[in-house]
């Protein structure tokens, strides 16, 4: 499929990294592993696959399919989803009838930052309980909160009830939806990702067009009604 790069009239920040490595030691095929839990199992849409369902949302019959490759402690991904992405889930995913677009969230963690990886399985865990948005969004809102002392856990217990922060914790201490989380980064690394957020525009004609860094809303906004208006 070839990918046709969307330049967009911003100047893009390149938020957390730089160089993401894509080595071939580094790649594992997770799309032929075959997992023995239910919970790891994964949807294709729009030719998009190895979707996580408990971290999409939107209708399966969107016409645009949008991966956000995103770390809970990138403050630019703090800011995008703060700024532009809850805003383009209530114009077009939640808000919209007919849904015109189907979101899927994709963990890209980064290795220097130290909980990182910690946050994405409480997000992954809560999401599989169905309370997705909920975590997702005190993550971002005390990034700086559990950045600075590692506790995690309690800002994802401040909003969960204490039987549902049992679950999420008996998911998070069993890794079985670890691999889910690996499976976003090798996508990511072959994509490459070589900065978070990135953003990946799917048409249901084929084209694929990556975005990376921090765009408003109303450009995000623009960008997108003319996919749709290509229909």
């Amino acid at each position: 499929m070839r990918t046709r790069v969307f330049v967009l009239a911003l100047i893009f920040v390149l938020s957390c990294a730089v160089g993401a490595k894509t080595e071939a030691s580094e790649r594992n095929d997770f799309s032929n592993t075959k997992f023995k839990s239910a919970e790891t199992a994964t949807i294709t849409v729009n030719r998009v696959s190895d979707i996580d369902p408990a971290k999409a949302f939107g209708s399966k019959d969107a016409t645009v399919v949008i991966e956000v490759f995103s770390d809970f402690q990138c403050p630019m991904c703090k800011e995008l989803y703060e700024t532009a992405l809850r805003r383009l889930v209530d114009s077009y995913v939640t808000g919209a009838s007919p849904c015109k677009v189907y979101l899927v969230h994709r963990d890209f963690t980064w290795p220097y930052h130290a909980h990182a990886r910690i946050a994405a399985s409480y997000s992954r865990a809560a999401a599989h309980i169905g309370k997705c948005q909920e975590v997702e969004a005190a993550l971002f809102a005390n990034q700086q909160r559990w950045e600075s002392n590692g506790d995690v856990r309690s800002v994802v217990a401040g909003v969960l009830s204490a039987a549902e922060m049992k679950k999420v914790d008996r998911l998070v201490e069993s890794k079985v939806l670890e691999p889910l989380i690996e499976r976003d980064r090798q996508l990511g690394l072959e994509l490459p990702v070589r900065g978070t957020p990135t953003l990946v525009f799917h048409t249901r004609d084929g084209k694929t067009y990556p975005v990376m860094g921090i765009a408003n809303y109303d450009v995000l906004k623009n960008f997108l009604d003319q996919l749709l208006n290509q229909r």
